[in-house]
């Protein structure tokens, strides 16, 4: 969901908030040679959803960075759009795919057409004889005050992203594929896979959205074993059903207690080599640590890719 307004900035500082179903986070950074700088990294809880209330006190508290119209973006965490694999439509133009959706979605989605804002995007690898996208759909009575709001606070507001393309952003992978296991707070937890930093697999799992309220004597009596079912599932189907490398590696994004304990577990069930999801180096002395702002700090790094390709359009 990126949709460019402008390529150049007023301000040298780029915003993300982070929409989740009961915080808002923001984070601000400043670019040194193509490497963020984090300044700012907070969180407001937010009674009754009202998002666009708590973007405004979070703009006014760190006004200083926010005034004269600095590059802004939003995040969604998954539990405010709905993700659906869905046959391509036979259009060639990205607006016109995107503005069919809207009725091809109907029978997918829990909203009404009216209501639905939909955008999407293409994985690099499909199963065999299929031609699929990967649409993201929000309400449009939730997006409409977001985006009003986000106008208000800057002319450089770039667009709305979801948490399953801020992530791959921010984790680094290499040529080997990699499942990652993200969850944070009460929010669908995100099984993906990725491979040289570029998403290959990507699946909400709802179940697991109180993953991270687990308890040492919950996860010694077993409850691990849901997560540990949908890694295993999340890596059948990238080697058996794409026909790729097998995996050999999982990392885990989740607050739960006992980290070093709980990857080993993890390891001794699935056969595979389990590690806690590393923060950036540029983001590690703001860092939250319970992974609650990696949404957040991944749509930075897509403001700035954006940027570099309005750049490189305009060159």
């Amino acid at each position: 969901m990126l949709k460019l307004l402008r390529s150049r900035t007023k301000n040298e500082h780029s915003v993300v908030f982070a929409l989740s179903n009961s915080a808002v986070k923001v984070v601000v950074a400043r670019w040194l040679n193509n490497t963020p700088e984090l300044i700012v990294s907070d969180q407001l809880e937010v009674p009754a959803q009202d998002y666009a209330a708590a973007m405004l006190q979070l703009a006014n508290q760190y006004s200083r960075f926010t005034k004269g119209d600095p590059q802004l973006a939003i995040v969604l965490e998954p539990s405010l759009y709905q993700s659906v694999a869905a046959d391509r439509p036979n259009l060639q133009e990205e607006a016109e795919i995107a503005a069919a959706l809207k009725y091809s979605l109907r029978d997918l989605v829990s909203l009404n057409a009216a209501d639905i804002i939909a955008d999407y995007y293409e994985l690099p690898i499909q199963l065999p004889n299929q031609s699929k996208i990967n649409a993201i759909v929000a309400d449009r009575q939730l997006l409409q005050p977001l985006v009003e709001i986000a106008l208000d606070i800057s002319d450089e507001f770039v667009g709305i992203f979801p948490a399953e393309l801020a992530l791959p952003a921010l984790i680094e992978t290499a040529s080997e594929p990699v499942v990652i296991a993200y969850q944070s707070g009460q929010e669908p937890a995100l099984l993906q896979v990725s491979r040289d930093s570029t998403l290959q697999v990507n699946r909400v799992v709802r179940p697991l959205e109180k993953l991270s309220e687990l308890s040492s004597d919950e996860i010694k009596l077993g409850g691990l074993q849901p997560l540990s079912v949908e890694i295993q599932r999340s890596a059948d189907y990238f080697e058996r059903q794409l026909r790729q490398r097998p995996i050999k590696k999982a990392l885990l994004a989740a607050a739960l207690p006992n980290l070093a304990e709980v990857t080993q577990q993890l390891s001794d069930d699935l056969g595979l080599t389990v590690d806690v999801c590393p923060y950036p180096a540029w983001a590690q002395e703001l860092a939250a640590g319970d992974f609650s702002d990696f949404a957040a700090l991944g749509g930075l790094l897509l403001l700035q890719q954006g940027q570099d390709k309005a750049k490189e359009d305009a060159a």
